[in-house]
């Protein structure tokens, strides 16, 4: 198991980059709905019914109070602010984001009080920043992901957050975010741009740390400019920051011009390179992400890139793009692929990304709708 385990973990780092999905080293693990069935169900055959089985059997998965901040945040990413964990001690289980933000001690976690508001730490020292370097594979691997990630459940500004003994609000951390933004170093703005766009709007100009003036469209730029092939895994989560923001300025009644045409081109590029390289098999997604064709057999890896591209996709997707044969296909395969690791450990990453992915598309094509997401424009 442990061999199998660490050979997916290497493909993953191989093909995306260390950041893209890392595993704790307790991963959660569910043996059938109750822990002790051994017998997988049949595969329900209907789409939704699928999807609807996947997303079941990913929020049975136990997440503990013993998992890294990275596995847990990731969790809630995947199952909504309802995510609960289990204290293995007590066997009593709590709400994630209340277990986090009473001031509870949780591996990897470390939240920064400063003028600016509210750090959360990150892992490596290529940030963009100066700080404490977060542990690899527990702590957030992203500049800003924790925040980004709360923002696309709705988690509330004025939601109470207990710091070193003193109360603090989740407008803390998003008053940081901002004000750490520079588009004169380099930095991963991937993250920043949902956190930014969300809370103060797409046509927001403002003050940063370092006393410059950055207008909302300046970030945009800065991350139209990156490349996507070699971002981390393989470009998803640019993609997906610079599509959030560019609904939102659509649906404002923007026009697409400018820097928010270069948007436009850019997601219009990848769609059609998803759909060119997927594997004529079963209709996942490149195993190489946007580098070209990929159909590497390990279904870890196959969860973490499909899933990852399927996430960006059901966001930027039109609804008639959605339902259409060869993306129903792509669903159905995802969620086939997370039933079959039923038994299996899968890094929290590839799992609850791709969890976030089929409950987006769920909700645009069965609904209920997820009132956050931002739904493209309809021209």
């Amino acid at each position: 198991m442990q061999g199998r385990i660490l050979f997916a973990v290497l493909l993953l780092v191989v093909v995306g980059g260390l950041c893209c999905a890392p595993r704790d080293d307790k991963p959660p693990v569910v043996i059938g709905p109750n822990g002790n069935d051994k017998k997988a169900p049949d595969l329900p055959g209907p789409l939704q019914a699928r999807i609807e089985a996947a997303l079941k059997h990913v929020a049975e998965r136990d997440l503990r109070t013993d998992n890294g901040f990275w596995t847990i945040f990731h969790g809630i990413l995947g199952n909504g602010l309802e995510t609960t964990l289990l204290d293995p001690a007590t066997g009593t289980r709590v709400n994630a984001i209340d277990h986090m933000r009473a001031g509870n001690t949780v591996r990897g976690m470390t939240f920064i009080p400063s003028r600016d508001g509210l750090d959360v730490v990150t892992f490596g020292p290529s940030k963009g920043f100066d700080g404490p370097v977060g542990e690899q594979f527990v702590s957030q691997g992203h500049q800003d992901q924790f925040v980004a990630e709360m923002m696309q459940w709705g988690l509330p500004a004025d939601t109470k957050f207990t710091v070193k003994g003193k109360e603090h609000t989740f407008e803390d951390f998003i008053r940081f975010s901002r004000a750490r933004v520079r588009t004169d170093a380099k930095q991963e703005l991937s993250w920043a741009l949902i956190v930014v766009g969300q809370h103060y709007g797409v046509d927001h100009t403002f003050t940063n740390s370092e006393g410059d003036r950055i207008h909302f469209e300046d970030m945009v730029r800065y991350e139209l400019e990156q490349p996507i092939v070699g971002a981390a895994c393989g470009g998803t989560h640019r993609l997906f920051g610079l599509t959030w923001v560019y609904h939102l300025h659509r649906n404002k009644g923007g026009a697409k011009d400018g820097v928010w045409k270069g948007v436009a081109d850019r997601i219009e590029e990848y769609k059609a390179n998803a759909k060119r390289n997927r594997n004529k098999g079963d209709g996942s997604f490149s195993t190489a992400y946007f580098e070209g064709p990929g159909n590497a057999s390990n279904t870890q890896l196959r969860i973490g890139t499909t899933g990852h591209i399927l996430e960006w996709l059901a966001l930027a997707m039109t609804d008639e793009e959605l339902k259409s044969a060869w993306m129903q296909e792509t669903a159905g395969a995802l969620a086939v692929m997370i039933l079959n690791q039923r038994e299996e450990a899968v890094d929290g990453g590839s799992l609850y990304h791709a969890a976030h992915g089929l409950r987006i598309y769920h909700s645009r094509v069965f609904g209920p709708p997820i009132p956050v997401i931002p739904l493209p424009p309809k021209d």
